[in-house]
C-alpha cells in the first residue's frame, strides 16, 4: 500500500474513532466509568495525580476523570491543558472543570500531531487513551517532544496481560472493542514505552497486571 493510502486509512481511522466517542460522550461516566471503578479503581487515578506537577498536558482528557481528584495544593499543579479528538468528550469535561480551581484550556487536537511548541510542559500525561490512537508510537514521541528537559511521562494504560489465558482472552476480544470503541485491549504498551527509550523511574499494577501507572523520563533525559 502506498504512503498516501496508508495516511488516508489513518485518517479515517481518527475521524471513526472521534465519532464514535462524539456518541457515547453523555453516558461514558455511566457505562464505562463503572467498568473502569471496578476493574482499575480510583486509587491508580489517585496515584496518577499524585506525580503532576507546573504546567500539566493531558492527552484524551475524555470527560475530565482526572479534574476532580487533582489536589491542587499538594501538588503545584499551575495549570492543566486538555486534548481529546472528540467534542463531544470535550463537551463533557467542560463541566468538570467548571469545579477545578486552576487555569484549565480544552481542546481538540490529535495526539499524534500536538499543535505545541518544543519543551512546553513540565507533565504530559495520559489516562486509557493510547489503546485508541491508531500509532501509540508516534504519540508517546510527541510526548516526549513537549514536555521540558527534566519533566515527567505519567502514564495509566491498559496493557497485554502476563497471563497467558487472559491475553488469549484479551486478543479475542480485541476486534469487537476495535469496532465498538476504536480500543485495541492487548497493546504492549508497556514494553513499548521502554522499546522506544523512556526511562522508567515508578510502575504499579492493578489486575493482574493488565493496567498499569508508569512514571517515566523521556528518551535522552
Amino acid at each position: 500500500m502506498t504512503g498516501t493510502g496508508q495516511d488516508h486509512n489513518h485518517h479515517n481511522e481518527l475521524t471513526r474513532v472521534a465519532a464514535i466517542y462524539d456518541d457515547i460522550a453523555p453516558t461514558w461516566d455511566e457505562r464505562q466509568g463503572l467498568v473502569e471503578r471496578r476493574l482499575m479503581g480510583q486509587a491508580m487515578r489517585a496515584s496518577l495525580a499524585r506525580y503532576l506537577t507546573g504546567d500539566v498536558l493531558e492527552i484524551g482528557t475524555g470527560t475530565g476523570a482526572t479534574l476532580p481528584i487533582l489536589d491542587l495544593k499538594a501538588s503545584g499543579i499551575t495549570s492543566l491543558t486538555g486534548t481529546d479528538m472528540s467534542l463531544g468528550m470535550l463537551r463533557e469535561a467542560r463541566k468538570a472543570a467548571r469545579s477545578c480551581d486552576l487555569p484549565v484550556l480544552l481542546v481538540r487536537m490529535n495526539a499524534e500531531a500536538l499543535a505545541f511548541a518544543d519543551a512546553t510542559f513540565d507533565t504530559v500525561t495520559t489516562s486509557l487513551t493510547l489503546c485508541t490512537v491508531p500509532d501509540p508510537a508516534r504519540a508517546l514521541r510527541e510526548m516526549a517532544r513537549v514536555v521540558k528537559p527534566g519533566g515527567r511521562i505519567v502514564l495509566l494504560e491498559h496493557v497485554r496481560a502476563r497471563n497467558p489465558l487472559l491475553a488469549l482472552s484479551q486478543r479475542a476480544l480485541t476486534p469487537l472493542q476495535m469496532r465498538m470503541l476504536g480500543c485495541h485491549l492487548d497493546r504492549r504498551t508497556d514494553r513499548l514505552v521502554r522499546d522506544l527509550g523512556f526511562r522508567v523511574e515508578h510502575e504499579e499494577t492493578r489486575f493482574f497486571g493488565i493496567f498499569r501507572l508508569i512514571v517515566a523520563r523521556p528518551p535522552g533525559a
